[in-house]
């Protein structure tokens, strides 16, 4: 996020503030007929008996440098008689207003415009127990902040999912700061002390100072219930998840026993679960229950801090971690090395005979582990050569569908690294009999022909959902490609197609591929999978000299820096001779020229060198 674009944010939500501040409404009885006048930031109104007879009405909000503004009009009464209304309204640090009628005033009033940042707003804690109170869980994930934080800069994020995007700490300083406010609050809580400590909240995201915070309070002598006192005014107060967040931990920093009801109804919120969690755990007795019960509620973000918090201290505990905690709306298996450890995988797969369930829990728990080529969390976990050994042997009783099979292939993938891999795993997590062990199990599944046929049916059958059987091709070399192109002319945005194809690393098959690339008249307004799927053939040119330059020349002349960016990488893995030719070599001198990203800008001047 630019600073200038957090600058036009924070604007507006100053602006909108004030506007809600000096929104003030009044409603005065002369002789039986009705005056109103209502004053908005950017107009003033006087009604009588519902007809406009004066309004003011301003550009901007810099006209408010003038700060006083009159209004007058006439209005009939019954016996026919005219009258003169006047209205005087304004002021620089008090809204005052003063109203006449025929010279005579009838009312007067002065207001103190605060400004205080939680006035004029809903407050989130009741927000969220009215929630709980009408349908005994949270129906919906809308905040009533929300509107200060989501632009078309800033767009909304799952609940939780903000919290594990922060990754810079606050400038030096900032959390002494927040903490000396906080106790200036605790030691003399009036309106000022309590909007000190409020604004200083909603400068930070509350995660990126947290156990700094906690270091520091440890610190402080306190008077706890005063403490509990401030931090439950805060918690009643906030309109912003921040301030609800703070108030939270400075709660769980205390014994705060006589809130636990309420701190697990605030951790039914994903946006609230790891500080809630984190309050009942350090100032709640026997909270282990309740960080269960709570797990067992939430589904999101709020469900991968419920398994950081759970403690696994019994077998009913353990089983519902294997079996349940890596299942999330958010990211399946993020939490799957977490899992594998607090549930005790290891020792749960040394037994001879296990559930189908563990079976299908463990499985899933491996497709984390394995994850994605460029990291995995298998080779960070102690007992990995110990869980693939146990489980590939309990895939010789529960293997039965291809989705079983399917982890067994990518099980497969796992172990068919170069020997120089795995030194480096037999110092650390592997012994060489495990490994023999799991390749032998998964020969010996694998020699079933029914795996072939399944795969085999699903790929004609036209069924979209056909992901593991294009892995188990693969994994049986199987001679695919023809089919694969025929399912591109029904499927043309398929990923797993275009992947399968390059995954066969046949010239002609890449080059088929590239001529299939001609459908792109041009390279605007694509989507997100097909800017994936021009990037991965991209990438796959490196390896095949000569091929796809009218694609590759393509991308260039692009407006995409991303396809540029790719495009002169595959560029750099190829003998200069097939593309030295003007055509080239003048797009690329554009790119060197002319790119705004440094990066495509050297790429290029390298070539041209």
């Amino acid at each position: 996020m630019s600073f200038k674009e957090e600058f036009k944010r924070e604007m507006r939500n100053i602006k909108n503030d004030a506007a809600k501040e000096v929104d003030k409404y009044w409603a005065i009885d002369f002789q039986g007929h009705k005056i109103e006048i209502h004053n908005k930031m950017l107009e003033e109104t006087v009604k009588v008996d519902g007809r406009i007879v004066a309004s003011n009405t301003r550009q901007s909000i810099w006209s408010h440098l003038m700060p006083y503004s009159t209004l007058s009009g006439t209005f009939q009464t019954e016996d026919g008689k005219h009258h003169k209304v006047f209205v005087k309204i304004g002021g620089l640090v008090r809204l005052n207003i003063v109203v006449k009628v025929d010279g005579r005033v009838i009312f007067k009033e002065a207001i103190t415009l605060e400004f205080l940042p939680w006035s004029n707003k809903e407050f989130i804690v009741p927000y969220l127990e009215q929630q709980i109170k009408e349908h005994h869980k949270i129906i919906n994930t809308d905040l009533p902040d929300d509107a200060y934080l989501v632009d078309e800069n800033h767009p909304k994020l799952a609940p939780g999912l903000s919290d594990q995007l922060v990754s810079e700490g606050v400038t030096p300083f900032f959390t002494k700061k927040l903490l000396k406010l906080f106790m200036e609050q605790v030691e003399n809580p009036t309106t000022q002390t309590r909007k000190a400590t409020y604004e200083k909240i909603k400068e930070e995201k509350v995660i990126s100072y947290f156990h700094e915070l906690l270091e520091l309070f440890v610190l402080e002598e306190i008077d706890e219930q005063r403490v509990q006192q401030e931090a439950i005014w805060l918690l009643e107060h906030a309109a912003h998840r921040e301030v609800v967040k703070f108030a939270i931990i400075i709660l769980g920093c205390t014994d705060c026993e006589s809130m636990k009801e309420r701190v697990k109804i605030l951790a039914l919120h994903e946006e609230f679960t790891g500080v809630a969690l984190f309050a009942l755990k350090n100032g709640t007795s026997n909270s282990n229950d309740s960080i269960w019960q709570i797990a067992k509620s939430v589904s999101g973000w709020g469900k991968i801090e419920a398994i950081n918090f759970l403690e696994p201290n019994t077998e009913e505990i353990r089983l519902w971690i294997l079996t349940e905690g890596t299942k999330n709306n958010v990211m399946n298996h993020y939490s799957s090395l977490i899992c594998a450890e607090k549930g005790k995988l290891d020792i749960m797969l040394h037994e001879s005979e296990i559930s189908k369930e563990l079976f299908i829990g463990a499985g899933e728990i491996i497709l984390g582990l394995l994850g994605e080529v460029t990291h995995q969390a298998i080779d960070e976990y102690e007992y990995s050569g110990q869980v693939l050994m146990r489980y590939t042997y309990h895939a010789k009783t529960h293997c039965s569908g291809l989705e079983h099979f399917y982890i067994l292939t990518r099980i497969a993938k796992y172990m068919s690294e170069d020997e120089e891999t795995w030194n480096e795993r037999y110092a650390t997590n592997w012994k060489p009999h495990e490994r023999q062990a799991v390749k032998e199990a998964i020969l010996e599944i694998a020699k079933d022909p029914i795996w072939i046929q399944q795969t085999s049916s699903i790929l004609h059958s036209g069924n979209k959902k056909d992901t593991h059987a294009l892995a188990i091709a693969q994994y049986y070399k199987l001679d695919i490609t023809e089919l694969l192109f025929e399912k591109l002319k029904n499927d043309p945005n398929n990923l797993d197609y275009h992947m399968a194809i390059i995954a066969t690393k046949d010239r002609k098959a890449i080059e088929a591929l590239v001529t299939f690339m001609d459908r792109f008249e041009s390279f605007e307004k694509l989507t997100e999978d097909e800017h994936f799927i021009i990037i991965s053939l991209l990438e796959a040119l490196g390896e095949y000299e000569g091929t796809g330059l009218h694609f590759i020349e393509k991308c260039l002349r692009s407006d995409d820096s991303s396809f540029q960016y790719f495009a002169l990488n595959t560029l750099e893995k190829q003998d200069k001779r097939h593309w030295d030719r003007p055509d080239f070599i003048d797009v690329i001198q554009k790119i060197a020229n002319k790119s705004k990203e440094k990066e495509n800008r050297q790429l290029a001047k390298n070539l041209l060198s």
